[in-house]
Formats: structure tokens, C-alpha cells, sequence
């Protein structure tokens, strides 16, 4: 979702003005505030279409984290799909034309190469702050290793805090490695492929 809005905004700027606000708004809401916004609707939309229960949602548990967690992660992936593809150079894409080539084809064989790097840190940052923030979505009943976080500090035992938070960390340390390091391929992949095509 938030690539598809990232390519949008590139595609019609006019957006910007619109998007780009609310998602900044979005991010200076604290957590737990926004998750505690989002159990009031949901639980008003259960008692109104009780069937929704039966696929899960409702005022608490794995619904509003879930939509919180989307519209926290919305804006870094917004901002540097944008960023990706914005940054490819003029020339490049004139070059493209010039050899004949459709729009369809500058998109996929030039745009999306050289905007690649870019659009994967987005997702790096996106995917480590939903691990961190997952954590604060047990208080709402979500599970998750937030569980051993919160009742280790409600009975104050550092064990079952620390049962919580190291497996947490490393979690999202994996990630960023693994994000990283994907980064690096996609960089040496376009150079690569730029490399023969010219």
C-alpha cells in the first residue's frame, strides 16, 4: 500500500500537498495513543456488523494493531518510493527515449532499477519500526513477545522483560541486516545492469 501511494504521489504531484501532511501528522502520534483511538471505532463497527467477529476483528486484539501499524509504517515508505523515483536523473530518461524506448519500458527497465536502493531502505526502516512497535501492541491484546515486556514490568522481574525484549531486538537487528544487505545487491545490481545497457 504505501509503494503504490509513494508511486502515486510521484505520478501526480499534486498529492503531495495532501499526503505528505497526514502521514507526518500520523507519525507524531504516540502509539498507544493512536491504538487506543483505533478500539473505539472498531468495537462501534462490531456491535453495528456483529459478523465482523467472525473474521476477527474487533475493538481489541490483532485489528487495531495491525491498522496502526500500517499507517505508522505508511510514511517511510511513502516518502522514499517518492524519493526513489523522483531521483531519477533527467538524462537518463531522455537517453531512454531517445534509443525508443515506450513508457512502459523507461518505468521497468530504467525507473524502477535506479529508484530500487532507495525504495528498500524505505521498507528497511518501515519493517524495523513495526517490530519495535509491536511490542507496545500487546497492551491492546495482540500478543506477540509484548506479552513478557508488560507483565515483567507490571510484577517487576527483569526476566521476563528481558524474555520479551532480546528476542525483539534481535529480531529486528535480523532484519535490518537482512534489509541491508539486500540493499547492497539491488545497488550492484543496477550498476550492473546500467553497465550493459549502455
Amino acid at each position: 500500500m504505501g509503494l503504490s501511494l509513494g508511486y502515486a504521489v510521484w505520478r501526480y504531484p499534486r498529492y503531495q500537498r495532501i499526503f505528505f501532511p497526514l502521514l507526518n501528522f500520523l507519525q507524531t502520534v504516540p502509539s498507544i495513543a493512536l491504538f487506543a483511538l483505533l478500539m473505539l471505532p472498531l468495537s462501534a463497527l462490531v456491535v453495528r456488523y456483529p459478523r465482523l467477529q467472525d473474521w476477527g476483528i474487533s475493538g481489541i486484539g490483532v485489528a487495531p494493531a495491525v491498522i496502526a501499524l500500517l499507517l505508522y509504517t505508511l510514511l517511510p515508505l511513502v516518502r522514499n518510493t517518492f524519493a526513489g523515483l523522483n531521483a531519477v536523473p533527467g538524462a537518463t530518461l531522455e537517453a531512454a527515449r531517445g534509443m525508443g524506448m515506450r513508457r512502459g519500458q523507461i518505468f521497468r527497465h530504467v525507473i524502477v532499477p535506479l529508484s530500487l536502493p532507495v525504495v528498500l531502505s524505505g521498507v528497511r526502516i518501515a519493517i524495523v519500526q513495526a517490530i519495535g512497535l509491536t511490542v507496545v501492541a500487546a497492551l491492546i491484546g495482540a500478543g506477540g513477545l509484548g506479552i513478557f515486556v508488560w507483565e515483567g514490568l507490571g510484577q517487576n522481574a527483569l526476566d521476563l522483560v528481558l524474555l520479551g525484549a532480546i528476542p525483539t531486538i534481535f529480531l529486528a537487528l535480523l532484519a535490518d541486516l537482512l534489509l541491508q544487505g539486500l540493499i547492497k545487491l539491488s545497488q550492484t545490481q543496477t550498476s550492473v545492469y546500467l553497465t550493459t545497457k549502455r
